[in-house]
């Protein structure tokens, strides 16, 4: 009994120059992440809000709606960016296709004393961004 084995390309390691290419719509979207890494690891809260739409949506997968809005986001962010003496957040994988960017980050948070991190946890999270602005946001726990 002989059996024949074919290359599988989704097993490839090598991607084709054409998957290796990022269009401007995952170039901005993922922009648009980096930048609120970037702001929640200041804790600039002004910044940060800068990067949401108005009527933002939270949820937990599958969809249980966390809360809309930047009103409720400054009541769950400002609060924290307060509070905390370090916030320390990083993509450790991102996959972006077209206006969705997914990323597997990871979370230090030092409550205490600035430098002693007394939290580490990782997530997937989802973004989808429109005109610019993350307008839905999944946590994946």
């Amino acid at each position: 009994m002989a059996f024949a084995i074919q290359a599988n390309p989704a097993f490839e390691e090598k991607t084709t120059e054409l998957n290796s290419v990022k269009t401007e719509q995952e170039k901005a979207a993922e922009k648009v992440i980096d930048e609120l890494i970037v702001a929640y690891n200041q804790q600039n809260i002004k910044s940060f809000l800068a990067l949401y739409a108005d009527d933002v949506e939270f949820y937990m997968y599958p969809q249980k709606l966390m809360f809309t809005g930047k009103e409720d986001l400054i009541k769950r962010y400002g609060l924290m960016f307060k509070k905390m003496k370090c916030l320390n957040a990083k993509s450790l994988k991102r996959i972006v296709h077209g206006n969705i960017v997914i990323d597997h980050e990871s979370s230090e948070i030092c409550s205490q004393q600035e430098g002693v991190i007394d939290k580490r946890s990782e997530f997937v999270t989802s973004y989808q961004i429109e005109k610019g602005k993350i307008k839905k946001v999944v946590f994946f726990r």
